[in-house]
């Protein structure tokens, strides 16, 4: 199971140059990979990522302080942009130039530990609070920088089992704005709005942004006292999150949910902020390694009857009040979506064991 640690380093003036060193040197060669890539691809020339990497030598040679950067990290750097290149033919936006702003990130292919650091190649060792060493097998690492500091992740290819539960029951979710999550066993849980909750103090935060001039020292601050805000917006999202999905992990030993394309739906534009700040895919994704997971088709889970299985969009009321229009049943809408999603699974289960 691949899984990623982030440590956050240790103020080190020494660490924090070599790493703006290194930022700058992997932005060049990231700008310098789109300019040839697109220069070539004007001359009826395509340029595969292998074409770019095998040119980082002589590149080497022409600018000496490239050199400084380890090759894997610039190969690394080439990969990315090449992944950005593939991303856009299916359908994503074209790749931007990397601008100071923009580029955060030195990748590495490789990771070592010693007895309280870890060895990045090229780079050194550096110091992280809270050290741990993680188990498994150490895959790549990248050094990133955040509002409050420089952190270091670490992908690790971990030796471990999902979550063991000692109850084996099932459970069917249903996902919702108004409340997080509803199960079929009758829990309903609770939005937090981490980015509601934080909104008047964003408004005010970025209208004071706007009155300043920009690139003044006091515009930085100010850039650094959002970027701060929406950093906690993020981590106290993420916990609720990863508390959530365990809990349900170690309560059922499978969950049922709906196949929802969440990047379909945020394109709503009334109800984009609300699943922007719910956060369904990430939810996903946790659930997604700590336990069993059945997807089901999410048509008319809303409209059909857990009674009678009537569908009719006439049945759902309000956005909490199921009636139905044919045998009279009454529920929660969302326990109702709940128990549908429940039933699809299970059957899909019944049909796989008879398979």
């Amino acid at each position: 199971m691949i899984k990623t640690y982030t440590y956050k380093l240790k103020p080190n003036k020494s660490v924090e140059r070599k790493f703006y060193q290194w930022l700058g040197v992997c932005r060049v060669v990231y700008n310098l990979s789109k300019e040839v890539s697109e220069t070539s691809y004007k001359r009826g020339v395509s340029m595969s990522s292998y074409d770019i990497q095998s040119q980082l030598p002589d590149l080497k040679k022409e600018v000496p302080w490239i050199n400084n950067v380890h090759s894997q990290t610039l190969q690394a750097v080439v990969g990315r942009y090449s992944d950005s290149m593939k991303k856009f033919f299916k359908g994503a936006g074209f790749p931007k130039w990397a601008s100071k702003k923009s580029w955060k990130s030195v990748p590495f292919k490789s990771i070592k530990t010693t007895h309280n650091a870890f060895k990045l190649p090229k780079f050194g060792a550096v110091k992280v609070f809270n050290f741990k060493q993680p188990k498994g097998n150490l895959k790549t690492a990248t050094l990133i920088r955040e509002a409050d500091g420089i952190y270091l992740k670490v992908v690790v290819d971990e030796f471990q089992s999902r979550t063991f539960c000692e109850n084996q029951t099932v459970v069917g979710i249903d996902m919702g704005i108004k409340y997080f999550m509803i199960s079929s066993q009758g829990n309903f849980t609770e939005n937090p709005r981490q980015l509601q909750s934080k909104l008047k103090k964003l408004r005010i935060q970025s209208r004071k942004l706007s009155r300043m001039k920009k690139g003044g020292k006091n515009f930085v601050k100010q850039v650094i006292v959002l970027q701060r805000l929406h950093q906690k917006v993020k981590r106290t999202r993420l916990d609720f999150l990863q508390k959530e999905s365990t809990k349900l992990a170690a309560q059922y030993s499978t969950v049922i949910r709906e196949d929802l394309k969440v990047k379909n739906m945020i394109k709503n534009p009334k109800l984009a902020r609300a699943i922007a700040d719910v956060s369904w895919g990430t939810f996903f994704e946790l659930l997604e390694y700590k336990t069993n997971i059945i997807k089901v088709n999410p048509a008319y889970t809303s409209q059909t009857c857990n009674s009678c299985a009537d569908v009719n969009k006439e049945s759902r009321k309000t956005q909490s009040i199921f009636e139905c229009v044919s045998c009279g049943h009454v529920d929660n809408a969302d326990l109702n979506a709940a128990n549908n999603i429940l039933e699809k699974g299970q059957f899909l289960m019944e049909a796989k064991v008879a398979c």
